[in-house]
């Protein structure tokens, strides 16, 4: 309910019946009774001097008091002045205004002007409260007329005040009581029958732990006890209640005193604020998320007040600048901006902030370690769900690396850009249709066509007629199946009307998702390439018809070849046959005694140089055959090919003493019996020319290589001059001529051949009486090569 203010009405000071002549008269009265007052005061003090020495202006109190008493403040205040100046004069040496700093006269008589002062104004309100008390108690005998005549109605509207204070009790969402001194419940609203379920009249006259719980008064007694005291108490607290469960809540407990000040019981006024405190323990929570996100963000954080001085930085910015929130805080950041970029980055953020809009920026900022980085700052206002602005926030991203990948980029795009410029191909881009975009000059100054003519499919009218649907159809194959294409074509070039070959690559470019987004592609002018491939082909024609003619006339002799060899090796062998026969007649028919030595002698020459001839030709016959015999490749056991030449030439060596030294060999492909010829040939050669080593030392090894593996034969035989190694696998090639040594020289020359036949090499290294090493390498065949 509201009350109007009264407006008082200006009084009449001359009101009362009293004229202006009586208010002047007994105003002068009030000033005389104060000035007699003083003087009377002036002349007991100085009577009485002797004996208040030390307090002269005792009576002078006396005085002002009379006179505020008698006359209000005006006199009293005349009385305080003359009261003041007396005690100067008369009692103080006068104070003059070049003695204005002796506190010993000015303290005294300021603090008497001030004493009686307050005489003066309090005697002026004690009047001023009689007056209104007078005026109060003839209202009050008029009221209590009218109180008698009221008595009654009012009994009604306190019932109706009573009822109404209830209704707004009930409806307000709080506990509302009163709990006496006994700590019992004498009134309590509509809410704690819904927070606890007891209706008001049963909590009526129950104690507090009777109706909250023995817990909740445990928690509750101290602020009890304190209010009880005659303290107001405000307080927040989570309450295990008895039959409300637990809850938060802000208590305000108000004494209520009695006439004589004793307190007579508490108000209660209870407020549920389980949820705010849910929701501010929600808020640290959200906090302490945002915290721990900003800190481990890879980006730096900050925040700024409505000041637009930043009050906060995660941990990578003070990682990044190497200081400490404290030398960051306010303005301290901007001690790592790039003095170059300081004022543009002021006031790009300033302008901004006054406009509470977002904004971007790029800056220099300084890392710990002295470098300058580029930084990308994006900032945001700040607002409450009011609407109030509170700040800005901000992050800032390291964009120096791509800020240099950018430069490096636009160089590199610049730097293709003039080489597809002056390329002296065909360079051209396209949508994802396939329709031409872009052009480079190459194309432009070939074609005769402008840019604008070429874009689309006009680049189609100067490809040759014949050409055209070719060319259209694979591209556009291309292009519906998204895959790369490449197509010979026609131009037709504008300088003389001539059409030359070009070949066109095409291929998508894709974006993140793999869509095709562009065609790029390049035409290369391959016309001297096909007039050439032409003439070559015309070439490859007369050359492919001369080998077949040649093909024919090298089997026709390798017939003959073959023929004549077996015509060689029958006719030869006849003659040998002949003389060796009649040579062995001879011996029969001649003893010993009819033959001279010299004659024994020479029969026994002739006898061995036709067995040598014999030789000589089944070798060439090997060697006529090797290059003609089909190779039969099989997986080989190198060590027991060893083993069988080496039991061979045991048994033709009887009475040797030769140490054999035959290492792990690795398996080979290869054909048996060739393999085995060069074998018996290499170590044949080893066991032949250590006749003059007791013992003889022959050794059998291999090495493998990435690609091959390569076997060698060693012996510490005569060996033999290097000088000549150029002649070793030639035929009817030898390097020594001691008849101790014999040899037809063809049989190196069989190993040579052998080996080139399966991809090998061969060669030997060696030291004149100090031995030889033979060696021969064959190549590793894959697994598919060797099925």
């Amino acid at each position: 309910m509201s009350r109007k203010a009264k407006v008082s009405k200006p009084q009449n000071l001359f009101a009362g019946g009293r004229d202006k002549g009586t208010f002047i008269r007994e105003q002068l009265f009030h000033y005389g009774v104060a000035f007699l007052s003083v003087a009377l005061a002036l002349w007991a003090t100085l009577v009485l001097n002797p004996y208040l020495t030390p307090t002269p202006a005792v009576l002078f109190f006396a005085a002002v008091m009379v006179s505020a008493c008698y006359g209000g403040l005006g006199p009293g205040l005349l009385a305080t002045v003359l009261s003041t100046l007396a005690i100067n004069y008369f009692f103080f040496k006068p104070l003059y205004p070049q003695k204005i700093t002796n506190l010993n006269i000015v303290i005294p008589l300021v603090v008497f002007m001030l004493t009686a002062g307050l005489i003066s104004w309090l005697n002026e309100s004690r009047r001023t409260a009689q007056q209104q008390a007078e005026a109060n108690l003839k209202l009050l005998h008029e009221s209590q007329v009218r109180f008698g005549r009221l008595t009654e109605s009012n009994e009604e509207a306190l019932r109706q005040r009573e009822t109404e204070l209830r209704l707004i009790t009930d409806t307000l969402p709080v506990l509302i009581s009163f709990v006496d001194s006994e700590q019992r419940y004498r009134f309590n609203n509509l809410a704690y029958e819904e927070w606890f379920g007891h209706p008001a009249a049963e909590v009526y006259g129950k104690t507090l732990w009777e109706v909250l719980g023995e817990s909740a008064y445990k928690v509750l007694r101290p602020y009890v006890e304190q209010v009880l005291a005659g303290e107001q108490v405000t307080f927040e607290s989570q309450i295990p209640y008895k039959d409300g469960g637990t809850r938060y809540i802000n208590a305000i407990y108000v004494p209520q005193f009695n006439q004589q000040g004793t307190v007579e019981g508490y108000a209660a006024l209870i407020t549920d604020i389980s949820d705010r405190k849910r929701a501010e323990a929600a808020l640290r929570e959200s906090e302490a998320r945002f915290r721990q996100m900003a800190d481990t963000a890879p980006v730096l954080i900050w925040m700024s007040g409505t000041d637009t001085f930043c009050n906060y930085f995660n941990k990578p910015w003070l990682d990044f600048t190497g200081r400490t929130l404290e030398q960051e805080m306010g303005n301290g950041w901007t001690e790592g901006v790039h003095p170059d970029d300081f004022r543009r980055c002021l006031d790009t953020y300033t302008n901004a902030f006054h406009a509470r809009q977002k904004f971007t920026m790029e800056y220099r900022l300084r890392r710990f370690d002295g470098e300058y980085r580029w930084v990308f700052d994006t900032g945001v206002p700040r607002f409450a769900p009011t609407g109030e602005f509170l700040g800005y926030i901000g992050s800032c991203v390291d964009i120096h690396d791509r800020n240099l990948a950018e430069k490096a980029l636009r160089d590199s795009e610049e730097r293709y850009r003039i080489l597809t410029e002056v390329s002296p191909q065909a360079i051209w881009m396209g949508n994802s249709d396939g329709g031409i975009t872009y052009c480079n000059q190459y194309w432009l100054d070939f074609s005769g066509l402008t840019m604008q003519q070429t874009t689309g499919y006009g680049w189609i009218y100067v490809i040759h007629p014949d050409d055209r649907d070719r060319v259209f159809k694979t591209s556009m194959e291309a292009v519906a199946n998204a895959t790369n294409y490449e197509v010979e074509i026609r131009f037709r070039r504008v300088s003389d009307g001539s059409y030359r070959w070009h070949i066109v690559r095409g291929l998508p470019f894709r974006d993140v998702t793999g869509q095709i987004i562009k065609w790029v592609g390049i035409a290369s002018d391959i016309h001297d390439r096909k007039v050439a491939e032409a003439a070559l082909q015309q070439l490859n024609e007369m050359l492919e018809q001369r080998i077949q003619e040649r093909t024919v006339q090298l089997e026709a002799a390798n017939k003959e070849l073959e023929s004549f060899s077996y015509s060689v090796s029958h006719d030869l062998r006849a003659p040998l046959r002949h003389i060796g026969g009649f040579i062995e007649l001879l011996q029969k028919r001649h003893t010993s005694t009819s033959l001279d030595q010299t004659s024994q002698r020479y029969l026994k020459i002739i006898s061995e140089t036709a067995k040598q001839a014999g030789i000589l030709i089944d070798e060439l016959l090997t060697f006529s055959r090797m290059g003609r015999t089909e190779m039969r490749y099989i997986n080989l056991n190198m060590e027991e090919l060893v083993q069988e030449v080496k039991r061979d030439l045991i048994a033709e060596t009887p009475g040797r003493i030769i140490h054999w030294h035959i290492e792990s060999l690795s398996e080979v492909q290869g054909d048996p019996s060739m393999l085995r010829l060069v074998l018996r040939n290499l170590i044949g050669n080893a066991v032949k020319y250590t006749q003059t080593r007791n013992p003889a030392e022959i050794t059998v090894g291999s090495t493998d290589n990435e690609n091959e593996v390569v076997f060698f034969v060693q012996d510490n035989g005569v060996g033999f001059n290097m000088q000549y190694v150029h002649k070793l696998f030639g035929v009817f090639q030898r390097l020594h001529s001691d008849p101790q040594f014999e040899g037809t020289g063809v049989g190196l020359a069989n190993v040579q051949r052998i080996i080139h036949r399966h991809n090998g090499r061969v060669w030997a290294e060696a030291v004149v009486d100090s031995g030889a090493t033979f060696y021969f390498s064959l190549p590793k065949l894959s697994k598919k090569e060797s099925e």
